[in-house]
């Protein structure tokens, strides 16, 4: 085992421990937690990718969610770093991109890559395209496809990902890891719907209120024949938590879909599930960095096309 995954294991099991003693309902433990437990990630974070933008941190709050896109501007810089010198060599794909805006301001940033943006829902984009009136980078396109499913012909260099709900950021992991991608970078969101989960822990805050009622929207959507396979996927019902074979020595299905209950409004029931996914990219080759809710990952030793 790298020393980069017995940090995350060490982290994993510590922040296991503070849900357990349930060290998750006050602010104040809540950030102790994080940085005791997740702290020497944070830092290996910051000496390899600086600018994180901490003033929105914890995203445990609304001001947190709603300033994700603060967030996802710092992953961009980090993705256009790290592709820049391939130059047309590369191939990146946004799976679950919605309306697409995240890809299409990669394309521009990357003119010589190649940039695909998949939902499998197009109507979104089409709205967007509409508001842009039809004008995109050269090197940009969409196209409809199922990221439980995914048809999508290309061998990616990297998959990217902004704020994918739920089993949907499982399942652009996973089509990372099948597609042969060289890097994963992403902004996972909406853990409490992992493993088809649409029941929160009442909490008397803001935020909680409001990720009850996204889930109650979203029961109704998932019982809606038109929208099967948008959100939720048999291939992540909660028996396939936790992803990682070393989070199966540490916990059991069960207390994962109880984390996700949680997960509204803990940072740290949150980060458990994180840091499940990135011993889950590090068992299938990849060296992954973690801060918050994000996640960057190389794949060791090989070249995207080997």
């Amino acid at each position: 085992m790298t020393d980069q995954c017995e940090l995350v294991m060490k982290a994993l099991e510590g922040l296991l421990l503070e849900f357990r003693c349930r060290r998750i309902i006050t602010l104040s433990a809540e950030k102790e937690g994080m940085k005791r437990h997740t702290g020497s990630l944070s830092a290996r974070w910051n000496d390899r990718f600086p600018g994180f933008p901490v003033g929105d941190f914890p995203y445990a709050s609304l001001r947190g969610v709603l300033r994700r896109k603060r967030r996802d501007a710092h992953l961009k810089d980090i993705i256009v770093q790290s592709l820049a010198f391939r130059g047309c060599e590369a191939t990146i794909v946004n799976p679950a991109c919605v309306f697409g805006r995240n890809a299409c301001h990669l394309a521009s940033r990357l003119p010589q890559a190649m940039v695909i943006a998949t939902d499998i829902f197009p109507g979104c984009f089409e709205m967007y395209c509409v508001l842009r009136r039809g004008r995109f980078p050269g090197n940009f396109s969409f196209v409809r496809d199922d990221i439980f499913a995914p048809r999508l012909d290309v061998q990616p260099t990297a998959v990217v990902f902004f704020g994918a709900c739920g089993a949907v950021s499982d399942g652009a992991l996973d089509y990372a890891i099948a597609s042969g991608a060289k890097y994963v970078m992403c902004r996972t969101c909406c853990h409490d719907n992992i493993g088809g989960n649409v029941t929160l822990t009442a909490r008397p805050n803001t935020l909680n209120r409001f990720f009850r009622f996204k889930n109650w929207a979203y029961a109704r959507v998932r019982n809606d024949p038109k929208y099967t396979g948008h959100y939720f996927s048999s291939r992540y019902k909660p028996n396939a938590y936790p992803r990682s074979a070393a989070g199966r020595h540490l916990s059991t299905a069960d207390e994962f879909l109880a984390v996700a209950r949680d997960s509204a409004d803990s940072d740290i029931c949150r980060a458990i599930i994180d840091l499940d996914r990135c011993l889950h990219l590090a068992e299938h080759g990849f060296g992954v960095e973690y801060q918050g809710d994000l996640l960057v990952a190389e794949r060791i030793g090989e070249t995207a096309g080997d």
